[in-house]
């Protein structure tokens, strides 16, 4: 059963666009647009038009919780982005963070790579550490004999272990403090 979502939940990736006529000439026409409360891109581009009241010079002076594809972006991209965004299960601040460190800047390309950034997820973490020290403990079990595991557990040395661990992997430090941990491709 597929979930109607809340209009809280369509206020997100808010795109401002603004008549670039009026604004050159001291007055502010334009507004706020969310995407994801449009069905298709035929109603955002008509909601695009109505709100910078026809013109035909449009500009975008503002994202939220969206990222910036520049003053002049393709509006369509705006359009699939924010609906790519929203059909993936990751959170938007891994995608664009890990985009943004990866893959470069050009936010218009995003929407044809959210699916490999989804492939190499594995988790978040407090710290990269804590992924570290798991994975370690998993690898003991799994590799050592009973007889040796808790000699090895003792005696091994974690932090050295997390810190050339770091180098097999993409990681990202999140807003929240903690970190996305990615394989490398």
């Amino acid at each position: 059963m597929e979930s109607i979502k809340t209009e809280t939940e369509l206020k997100t990736q808010g795109v401002y666009f603004a008549n670039l006529e009026a604004y050159n000439n001291g007055r502010m026409v334009g507004g706020w647009l969310y995407p994801l409360e449009y069905d298709s891109f035929t109603d955002f581009e008509k909601a695009i038009a109505k709100i910078t009241r026809f013109a035909d010079e449009i500009a975008v002076h503002d994202y939220d919780d969206f990222p910036n594809m520049g003053e002049y972006p393709n509006h369509e991209s705006i359009y699939n982005l924010a609906h790519a965004l929203d059909n993936s299960y990751l959170d938007n601040e891994i995608i664009i963070k890990y985009f943004n460190d990866y893959y470069g800047y050009d936010f218009e390309e995003l929407e044809d790579e959210i699916q490999d950034i989804e492939d190499a997820f594995i988790s978040t973490y407090d710290t990269f550490k804590d992924f570290a020290d798991e994975r370690a403990d998993e690898d003991i079990l799994n590799i050592i004999d009973k007889d040796a595991q808790q000699f090895v557990f003792n005696n091994f040395d974690y932090d050295s272990y997390a810190r050339d661990l770091e180098h097999s992997y993409n990681v990202i430090d999140l807003n929240n403090y903690q970190v996305a941990i990615f394989h490398q491709y």
